[in-house]
This record gives structure tokens, sequence and C-alpha cells, in this order.
């Protein structure tokens, strides 16, 4: 049999996930070298995809800009990400016709679908079928209520309904983290839990990191490849999205502060492609960018990270074992259900509050913090080879190594 033909579909926000998803394809290839894999996407996962020299099939381009509609409701500091979901069916049910349509026309031996929710829900409801295997991955499972809305309440209880229903002969549900992860809780008011759940209808593979920790422990090498001095140095993240305006300007206020208790202190500011630069010149010893490849190589050079609560940014930091603060979004029930409690049962940062952390309170953190030895428990990481052994085994490619 030929090499397979995969179609990845990554399908989050920003740009979390798809660093994992190209680590991911890296080990299909690792497997099989002549895999063919095109991708669906939008925006920004879609240029940067382009970037790393991958395929984007024609179709993306009906894809909606999620990132865009999510960013439509977010509040300084907060978004509410259970009811974006709510607001949002309809587009994943466009989106979900796209990306079966493209598979089940495209000749494709299998799909891969990073938090492809749209094509899940399509499958296991009875409106769409696929005759070729189908991997849908998961680092949480079930949405849960943050408000009193009653809109929000009655659009949880569907959704999770239908992200309960049995998944097996329709796809292969994949949880990207550890069992312990999970939380006991069910989906909505009569869903089973969503570990037992897990358990039943999932392969738990561990996690996935688009790079190898152990190549990253020589930091005053990456330093000096990286152009950082020997001042200490401060590394914020503020994500792929509008969310994190409040986070950059909350340190830009801070730096001063903690500049008077840590000599020489430097502020590295990543604001992501999306946020423009604050107005007026930079405090010295500042410096603001954009975007920046491979961003992990400064997390690991860094003395201390300051990042928003997403789960891709707390696991790099925690897998190159640096001190970092984190500040989850307001009643975002992934960044407080599922990431918050998976950092507290390894011990790995600092979970911080933006609404109750002043600039005097962040800088005394940041002075407390910085350079501080860390020592969190080894991470499961074979999550995307795992996945591509599955995907290798259920196409029927070829498969060397």
């Amino acid at each position: 049999m030929p090499s397979p033909r995969v179609l990845f579909y990554s399908s989050s926000i920003g740009l979390g996930h798809v660093t994992r998803d190209i680590a991911i394809a890296q080990a299909i290839r690792g497997l099989s070298p002549g895999a063919q894999i095109d991708w669906l996407a939008s925006s920004p996962a879609r240029e940067h995809l382009i970037a790393a020299g991958e395929t984007i099939h024609p179709e993306a381009a009906r894809l909606n800009d999620a990132t865009t509609e999510a960013e439509a409701r977010v509040r300084p500091g907060r978004f509410n990400i259970t009811l974006w979901a709510v607001a949002v069916r309809k587009r994943w049910a466009e989106d979900g016709r796209v990306a079966l349509s493209v598979m089940n026309g495209g000749g494709y031996d299998a799909m891969v679908g990073d938090e492809a929710y749209d094509v899940a829900i399509a499958l296991t409801g009875g409106s769409a079928r696929l005759d070729r295997p189908c991997f849908i991955l998961y680092d949480f499972l079930g949405l849960d209520s943050m408000s009193v809305n009653p809109v929000e309440w009655i659009g949880v209880e569907a959704i999770n309904k239908a992200w309960a229903r049995d998944p097996h002969g329709h796809y292969q549900a994949v949880f990207l983290g550890e069992l312990e992860d999970l939380p006991l809780t069910p989906f909505g008011r009569h869903g089973p839990p969503r570990r037992e759940w897990a358990e039943s209808n999932a392969a738990v593979v561990g996690h996935v990191l688009p790079f190898d920790p152990a190549a990253l422990q020589d930091r005053a090498l990456l330093r000096a490849e990286l152009g950082h001095g020997p001042e200490p140095l401060v590394v914020v993240s503020a994500g792929g999205t509008a969310a994190g305006e409040k986070l950059v300007a909350r340190c830009l206020d801070s730096f001063p502060l903690a500049r008077r208790e840590v000599p020489d202190l430097r502020m590295l500011i990543v604001s992501g492609p999306r946020l423009s630069a604050p107005d007026g010149d930079l405090q010295e010893g500042v410096e603001i960018r954009g975007y920046v490849p491979r961003l992990y190589e400064h997390f690991a050079a860094c003395d201390l990270a300051i990042v928003q609560g997403g789960g891709t940014t707390t696991l790099e930091l925690t897998a190159l074992g640096r001190p970092f603060l984190f500040f989850p979004l307001r009643h975002h029930c992934e960044q407080l259900r599922y990431v918050a409690p998976r950092q507290k049962r390894l011990g790995a940062g600092t979970q911080l509050d933006l609404k109750r952390t002043s600039p005097a309170v962040l800088s005394r953190h940041i002075a407390s913090e910085i350079g501080r030895e860390v020592a969190y428990p080894p991470l499961e990481l074979d999550g995307a080879r795992r996945i591509a052994e599955l995907l290798m085994e259920a196409a029927g490619g070829p498969a060397v190594g």
C-alpha cells in the first residue's frame, strides 16, 4: 500500500495548538516518510502553517475566522469560552461540513482534527459519515457554565450531551494529557463522569510538544544564540489573540517597580501577531515583539516567564523547568477548570488573577520568583509518536522505525 494521504484540520483559536499539530505531522512523516498531509485551518494558524512550508487545502478559504469571532467576545482579562461556543454552533456546523466534504471527496486515507468539535458532533449526531479513520484530539473534555446566563446553561447541556455520545464507530477520541488531568465531574447534569468517559472512549496519549526539552538545557548557550545578555530576563507572552492586551499593559506598569528590586532587569514582551505595540517610547530594558518563532527557546533561556493561563505555554514552561507566573482568563472554563488544576497538581507555576494583581503586587512576584530553582515532576511527552502510530495502524500505511 502506498504512503497515506492525511487531511489535518487544525481548528483551534489562535496559535496555541498549531505548533503541536506540526509536531504530530512530523511524527507521521517519521513513520511514513512519503505521507502526504494537507491542511485545513483559519487565520492565524493558516499563516503559520504556510510559513512552515505546509500544504493548505484550497477549501480552507471557506472556513470561518474563529479567532476574530472569539476576540469580539473578549473583555479585558476575561473570555467566556463557553458562551462563545454556544454562540458559534451554527458556524461550527458550516466548518464541519467543509471539513467532511473535503475528507469524503479528496481520496484521503485518514483525518486528524485538533479540537474539531464540529466534526465530532456531526459524526456522532448522524448527520454525516466517514468511511475512513478519523482522530479528534482534545486537551479538555466538556464545557462548564461560568455565569448565571440561562442561555449558557442550556447551551452547555446541549453541547455536552452531544460531546458525550459514544464515538465508537464514528471517530477515535484522543486525549492529549494524562488521565489525572481530567476532572471527575460529569458532562452536564446527567452525563457520565469525564475521566470515566475518557477511560472507555479515548486514547490517552500524553502531551505533545514541538521540541525536546533535553535539547534546551544549556541556558547560557541559548541566551548567546538568541541575543540575550547576562542580565535577569523576564519573558512575557500575551498569547496569539487580543485577549492579552491587559496583561501587556500590567507588565509594562510593573517593570519600573520590579527594576528597583532587580537591578538591570530586562523584559521581552511577545504580544502576538494580533496586538499592536503600545503607543509611546518604551522604558529602558523593555523590548516588544509581535511574533517570535520558536518562542519556547526564549522560555528555556529566561529567568522568569509571565503568561496567560493557556494549556500550551504553561505546559512548555513546565517541561522546560522554568519558574513562571500565569494568569488564567476569567470565565474561561478550560484555563480555570483544566489548566489551573493541572498546574496545581504538578506544583508548576504560580497562578494569579489579573484583576487582583496591581503593578506593585506583580513587581513583588517578579522579584521573588525570578531565577528561582524549581523541580517539577516529569511529564508524559510521547503523544505525537503515539498518535502517529494510531493513525498508521488504522490507515494501513507503511511505517518505518
